[in-house]
């Protein structure tokens, strides 16, 4: 029984493999152009890889040895929190070090300023259902957001320089 269907299956992939197209192709970004070019009996199909033209929006490492905050000199805030959630683990820790590139004073930096924004209910906290970490969850004050004036964010940071 198990050969049968092995042989259907195989048979199946040999009949139907030439109306198949093994090239993926993305017609919506355009970020590869197939070139199909018939010469004599023989098809040369190419992939000729297109530039971007969103890669101006891109920031370009510098070269100095700096992280890529230093370097482009962005004053993140706890109120930023599309780019807070960049350095986030799915599972709600902060991704380390060695895979988000920041230098010891921005990776302190970030993992504060998401402690912030999820105590002032900006991010989401995720943490398992019985955990004192959910806000929702806690006693008394607590339990309510809290608010950080601007003033305070930059006290607890006044040491960092950015790089130019």
């Amino acid at each position: 029984m198990a050969l049968r269907q092995t042989l259907f299956t195989l048979g199946k992939k040999l009949l139907y493999s030439q109306s198949q197209r093994s090239i993926s192709v993305t017609p919506v970004l355009k970020l590869k152009e197939i070139i199909e070019t018939k010469e004599g009996n023989t098809l040369i199909i190419e992939g000729k890889i297109i530039p971007d033209p969103r890669d101006v929006n891109l920031f370009k490492d510098v070269g100095n040895g700096s992280c890529l905050l230093c370097s482009t000199g962005v004053d993140v805030k706890h109120t930023d929190v599309l780019i807070l959630s960049q350095y986030l683990k799915s599972n709600g820790g902060v991704l380390p070090r060695r895979i988000t590139g920041l230098c010891k004073v921005q990776q302190k930096r970030v993992g504060i300023m998401i402690t912030m924004a999820q105590k002032a209910g900006l991010m989401p906290n995720i943490a398992p259902k019985n955990s004192n970490k959910d806000p929702k969850k806690r006693r008394g004050v607590k339990k309510n957001n809290v608010y950080y004036d601007e003033d305070t964010i930059k006290h607890k940071f006044y040491g960092v320089q950015y790089r130019q």
